[in-house]
């Protein structure tokens, strides 16, 4: 709990309210000012009175920090890029506060006015909107300095080169878990792993042709024409004598040895 009211927590904690706070505020006060509620815009201007009250306790913080820092009390310390961010902040702080101290003081006269000339409050209610709106700006401009004190990823240099670390170790990060061995358990032993062995390249045998297989073609293509030469055209068969038919018809005429006697 004592970690937490030190000045350097205690001006994070505060330094939002003139942005945050402020932006709230106006809020009202715009329903206030439009649909013509007092209850509206008195609450509107109230809020913005109150954050500007908190500017005082957000600046004595803020030194306080600044000697913590300079007296060694917080670690690690700045280096040059975060002191040079420290002086643009305080510098940049100095301008904004009595930008936000207006606008509470126009917040306040016209709470006064709401209560005593409700009619004419409208006129100093826009005032109040307009110097909020710029106590807005240089709120966020003051906190961008002060950003960078602490946050290395803000500095505009260092910016590119933060956004490249993260692509390379979020790239990088599941290959280091898929190379990184898991550790063994106690009281077990483990087996190493054996290599894995590539698989050897088959090849199909050669045979190497013979002599007698390689003389094959010529032989068989010398063989043709020979075989050709010696082929004889068959004639067409007739049939013998002993091939005739046994079965021959027998002529009813007669012959010399059968004739007729007279």
């Amino acid at each position: 709990m004592e970690t937490l009211l030190t000045p350097p927590h205690l001006h994070l904690a505060l330094n939002h309210i003139p942005i945050i706070g402020l932006a709230v505020a106006c809020l009202p006060v715009l329903v206030g000012i439009l649909f013509h509620s007092r209850g509206a815009l008195a609450s509107g201007l109230l809020a913005v009175v109150l954050c500007a009250c908190t500017m005082p306790a957000i600046i004595e913080t803020g030194e306080a920090a600044q000697e913590s820092f300079a007296d060694g009390s917080i670690e690690p310390g700045m280096d040059a890029a975060s002191k040079e961010a420290f002086r643009e902040h305080s510098g940049r702080a100095k301008f904004t506060a009595p930008v936000v101290y207006a606008s509470g003081i126009l917040a306040l006269a016209a709470l006064l006015t709401l209560i005593k000339f409700p009619r004419q409050a409208a006129w100093g209610s826009w005032a109040v909107l307009l110097g909020v709106a710029f106590s807005i700006a240089l709120s966020i401009w003051t906190a961008e300095a002060g950003g960078r004190i602490r946050h290395p990823e803000f500095r505009p240099g260092t910016a590119q080169e933060h956004n490249d670390f993260t692509k390379t170790f979020s790239s990088g990060l599941p290959a280091v878990i898929m190379e990184t061995p898991a550790a063994p358990v106690p009281g077990t032993t483990q087996e190493p792993t054996p290599a894995a062995v590539p698989p050897e390249p088959t090849t199909m045998p050669t045979i190497a042709p013979d002599a007698a297989t390689l003389s094959q073609p010529a032989d068989t293509a010398s063989s043709v024409p020979s075989m050709a030469a010696g082929v004889q055209p068959m004639a067409a068969s007739t049939p013998s004598a002993s091939e005739a038919p046994m079965n021959t018809p027998t002529s009813n005429a007669p012959t010399e040895s059968q004739a007729p006697t007279p």
